[in-house]
């Protein structure tokens, strides 16, 4: 052999951090020593988080009921929005606290009211491809940063004005705090991880899933080590128990505040509340096998039609079999962790779910997104043979997830699509003094409050509330009619105003939305 020839790395150390997570050092050529780096990978990192800010902010989404909600609650003072949250929501106040500040900067129009979910969301591309190549390599960093980019559920919860980018961004964190503390276990490293600890529970509760894994993880390799006699066991459980500490530190301030709000969960008859009657929102307790399948196919390729999920929930378990298959064939402890952390919290919600079937729904677990973007990256990078093949694989998944991605922005067939922005731009260019909005259900007040029609709304709670001598038109506008209980009382409301010689002049539709225009 040649001088030039690249050396061959040394034999990894036994219990090194290397061998702990399965990556081996990589082999140094000496005749790159002293070149600069090349600015490919930066370029394209540069690249894909353009493309995926793009896709954030176009198109721009109809505001929805939860936004809604939020942007209400965000109007008040700041310690009565705390109250109100306290006593009457069931989420944590961080995405509260951003929201209020930001109407306040920007304003409540529906891009202004998005920044920090787009701006977070969109944070969230490199900071895969850190956590990718951290627990991989740097080309499996570069595929999984593509992937979130286009992917459909990652797009949709980066432009709606709650916390779920926020989610996705501290579980990141998390992760990335966990395997680097394992890796070098520095006192940064450690902070990361308390730090993203409290920032996910400051964001959503059901982040607690995945936190719970990960301290179920940090609990086995402790152990394992102990029982090897490994001599960075009681280096590794310092470091945890003083993460721990410092976590449970930062989130001493949310316990009164939590124990209100589930005191105030149980006493409203299993915590029933407007987002409930969202889709997948029935209450229903049972949980079929499709309702699993879907949650895991919204997560991979976006929210779609019910034809459409049909079909994707039949090819489901075929390319979850070849993406086992790849990883397979280099099963790593890296991998082992991530497989934890999209299966541990994905049973957990199940056995909540089994429960009250509100709280099997993907935005709830939405933690799990990551890993199973960064695994579905290293099956296509790491166990392919050709650098062309490894190509095609890739950007055969990135098509998918961009045709997935079109037709969960741009198909009205979409449940999960409501144009409230439409249904009463038509009632404000049509309607006159003296015309009457009707709206059912009740509890889309927040929309009434957010878009201010021209002209009085008055919610159908039981009957229909007409104002005494009305003698203008009536516009009754309907949503979440899938609902048997919503669509028996707009029903009742046809009917007796009909009984009152109201006719329907004519019938509007908007995605999700029924307008019946009655004289």
């Amino acid at each position: 052999m040649s001088n030039a020839t690249v050396q061959e790395a040394p034999p990894l150390p036994r219990g090194s951090s290397a061998e702990r997570l399965g990556t081996s050092a990589a082999p140094v050529d000496p005749q790159r020593r002293g070149k600069p780096r090349s600015l490919r990978v930066p370029a394209a990192l540069a690249v894909i988080v353009a493309v995926g800010a793009l896709l954030r902010v176009v198109p721009l989404r109809s505001v929805w009921l939860d936004e809604a909600i939020s942007i209400e609650q965000a109007r008040l003072p700041y310690l009565s929005m705390l109250h109100v949250l306290r006593s009457g929501d069931v989420h944590p106040p961080l995405w509260g606290s951003v929201l209020w500040l930001d109407v306040r900067l920007f304003g409540e129009g529906p891009l202004a009211v998005r920044i920090p979910s787009l701006i977070v969301g969109t944070l969230c591309i490199p900071l895969v491809y850190l956590v990718a190549r951290e627990l991989y390599d740097q080309r499996a960093g570069v595929a999984a940063a593509l992937l979130t980019a286009v992917s459909p559920i990652a797009v949709w919860y980066s432009a709606e004005a709650r916390m779920y980018a926020f989610y996705i961004f501290w579980s990141l964190l998390a992760v990335l705090g966990q395997t680097r503390a394992l890796k070098r276990g520095g006192w940064l490293d450690w902070g990361l991880f308390a730090v993203a600890s409290a920032g996910l529970v400051y964001t959503h509760y059901f982040s607690l899933l995945q936190l719970c894994t990960q301290h179920l993880l940090f609990a086995a390799i402790v152990i394992r080590r102990g029982l090897k006699r490994n001599r960075t066991a009681g280096r590794l459980l310092v470091g945890w128990l003083s993460a721990t500490a410092v976590a449970l530190a930062l989130l001493l301030p949310l316990v009164p505040y939590a124990a209100d709000q589930v005191g105030d969960f149980v006493g409203s008859s299993a915590g029933a509340s407007a987002s409930n009657a969202a889709p997948g929102g029935d209450g229903q307790r049972f949980l079929s096998l499709y309702v699993i399948l879907a949650n895991l196919v919204w997560a991979m390729w976006g929210y779609h039609s019910d034809a459409a999920m049909q079909g994707l929930v039949a090819l489901w378990p075929v390319g979850m079999l070849v993406v086992l298959l790849l990883l397979g064939r280099g099963r790593s402890r890296s991998t082992v962790l991530l497989v934890s952390i999209v299966i541990v919290p994905l049973a957990l919600a199940y056995l909540l779910g089994t429960k009250q079937r509100t709280f099997f729904e993907l935005r709830y677990f939405i933690s799990v997104l990551p890993p199973l973007l960064i695994l579905t990256a290293r099956a296509a990078t790491g166990w392919l043979r050709t650098k062309t093949a490894r190509a095609t694989a890739v950007a055969a998944i990135a098509l998918s997830m961009l045709v997935g991605l079109g037709d969960q922005q741009l198909n009205p067939s979409n449940p999960r699509l409501y144009d409230y922005n439409g249904a009463f731009r038509l009632v404000n260019e049509e309607a006159r003094a003296g015309d009457v909005i009707l709206f059912a259900p009740g509890y889309l007040e927040g929309l009434v409050s957010y878009y201010h029609p021209a002209v009085t709304a008055v919610p159908i709670r039981g009957g229909v509330p007409l104002p005494a001598q009305h003698g203008g038109r009536t516009f009754l506008m309907a949503s979440y009619l899938d609902n048997p209980d919503n669509a028996s009382l707009v029903g009742q409301a046809l009917a007796q105003l009909d009984h009152e010689g109201r006719t329907v002049r004519r019938l509007e539709h908007r995605e999700n939305v029924t307008i019946w225009i009655l004289q």
